[in-house]
């Protein structure tokens, strides 16, 4: 059932948002946000996940890894989002990395396609945890082999991890709480079209290697976001 996003707050939206709340995570499909899924979905593959956009980057974890990357600055209108272009995206003490890491600018904003998706996902957020105006890391990420090389946190306020497309199996998404990582609290496969929001403090997350179909190399296309805490951009 659709939650009719953005700018209803209907009992399943409500419901979404109290899960989050609660449980500290929630996995919901395109369908659900009120999406065109599949026009959505092949938009950003034609746009975002090709050549001319996406880099490997040296140094990045894991080595094979094509990036690329924005920051999309939002304000809270009532239910209303305005987004524009942050003017920066460098990356730094994020992951167990302390150093600062730069990257191409690739605007998302002005996308009509693209800012309903950050809309839809920002209005999964309960109403007594947002901040009047933040910034959301966007980061356009296509992998081969590992996905990620450890469990981790990126220390900012929520993840946000949208699987557009993907060829071969594994790359399960996995959640563990920081006091125990031997005991998953959330393990799941996400197929294209699926999202999972999760607040970044009450979790380490990580994600299995991919197994490759037979005869062909195997890929996963995500969108992985973040809700900064305002220090990381200086809007604090």
């Amino acid at each position: 059932m659709a939650f009719d996003l953005p700018g209803s707050a209907g009992e399943d939206l409500r419901l979404a948002r109290k899960q989050l709340d609660t449980d500290g995570y929630l996995v919901v499909s395109d369908d659900e946000l009120g999406l065109p899924g599949g026009q959505l979905r092949e938009h950003l593959l034609r746009t975002y996940f090709t050549p001319e956009v996406l880099r490997c980057y040296p140094g990045d974890i894991p080595a094979d890894r094509e990036r690329a990357r924005d920051v999309v600055e939002y304000a809270w209108h009532g239910e209303d989002l305005t987004l524009a272009e942050h003017p920066e995206i460098a990356i730094e003490d994020r992951g167990g990395r302390p150093e600062r890491r730069e990257y191409r600018r690739t605007p998302v904003a002005g996308d009509p396609l693209f800012a309903a998706w950050i809309r839809a996902a920002l209005g999964l957020l309960p109403e007594h945890r947002r901040r009047p105006r933040g910034t959301f890391g966007v980061n356009i990420f296509r992998t081969f082999t590992n996905v990620v090389t450890r469990p981790h946190a990126d220390g900012e306020e929520f993840v946000f991890v949208y699987v557009v497309d993907r060829d071969g199996t594994g790359a399960e998404t996995t959640l563990f709480r920081p006091e125990d990582p031997e005991t998953p609290v959330h393990a799941q496969r996400l197929e294209p079209g699926q999202l999972i929001v999760f607040e970044d403090a009450r979790f380490l997350h990580t994600a299995s290697p991919l197994v490759a179909p037979a005869g062909r190399r195997a890929r996963r296309d995500a969108l992985v976001c973040t809700v900064d805490y305002p220090q990381t951009y200086g809007l604090g």
